[in-house]
């Protein structure tokens, strides 16, 4: 049955309920512009992570660094696709929050984002490396990052150290070079003084910030957060919270997060809200 405009409010206002409880998340939900749009009409958006920030002839636009142009994925050939007609783009410096349901796309996007799966029409770039181009894979995930739900399916050494040195061998990374990054990215996420410990017996929150620093140490320019907060206690989820926004303001690292918390959707400059696997909203946080 097609859907009407008054069923896909419906749909929208039953996923962002819970969010409105709290605090308005989305201003009249503004939206994104093509630069040209956006320009000729002296439009203003978030200038942190700014998608455009316009004023007449000195417009600014910030670097596109993942674009998603009419995606449709579906696991099998003969299964209904789970993602329909998904564009959307992802700029450099930027925290995009995606939120939905359970079942509304969201970890298969993920997935999608640094080719671990391939859409069956349409096309996603990174950078301009295109996902579904295998000359090009590798390119994607040394540009991708992703932190997944559980740390514990992530951990591979037997302690932190091991573990974060452990994606930068398999790099081939100099010795040198290789040790210089350990420190450094166990150092962002406030882990120095466990890095002979035994990753399994940290704390929720600890684990994660381990993982985050796996992926941070092998320099990505996005790190896609795939539920990472979500098994966590409050404590826990507000280390992880703490540790991606400064690397997010900091570093410039793009963040994309999966997430169905308020807390860190609201950390975000920017949200998409998926359901059924299509995108039925996107816009901005209030300030």
């Amino acid at each position: 049955m097609k859907k009407t405009g008054q069923d896909h409010v419906r749909i929208i206002a039953l996923i962002l309920y819970p969010f409105f409880q709290f605090r308005p998340m989305l201003s009249r939900a503004k939206p994104l512009y093509s630069p040209s749009e956006a320009c000729s009409s002296n439009i203003y958006l978030n200038d942190k992570s700014g998608i455009f920030c316009c004023g007449g002839e000195d417009a600014a636009v910030k670097e596109e660094l993942i674009k998603v142009n009419d995606v449709y994925f579906r696991y099998n050939e003969d299964a209904d696709d789970v993602i329909k007609g998904v564009s959307f783009s992802v700029f450099k410096g930027e925290w995009l929050a995606i939120v939905g349901h359970n079942g509304s796309g969201k970890s298969t996007l993920a997935k999608l984002l640094n080719g671990l799966l391939q859409p069956h029409k349409g096309e996603i770039t990174v950078d301009h490396f295109q996902t579904m181009n295998e000359e090009h894979i590798w390119e994607v995930r040394r540009r991708v990052g992703v932190v997944f739900q559980n740390p514990d399916n992530q951990f591979v050494g037997t302690t932190v150290l091991d573990d974060v040195a452990f994606g930068l061998e398999n790099n081939g990374i100099p010795r040198e070079e290789m040790l210089e990054r350990i420190e450094d990215s166990i150092e962002k996420v406030n882990m120095s003084s466990f890095l002979e410990h035994e990753p399994h017996r940290l704390s929720g929150g600890q684990k994660q910030r381990v993982a985050i620093a796996s992926v941070v140490a092998l320099k990505p320019d996005i790190i896609i957060l795939d539920e990472a907060t979500s098994m966590l206690d409050p404590r826990g989820r507000k280390e992880v919270i703490e540790v991606v926004k400064e690397l997010n303001e900091q570093e410039q690292i793009t963040v994309i997060s999966i997430t169905h918390d308020l807390e860190e959707a609201l950390m975000a400059d920017r949200m998409i809200v998926m359901n059924a696997g299509e995108k039925v909203l996107e816009g901005q946080p209030a300030e």
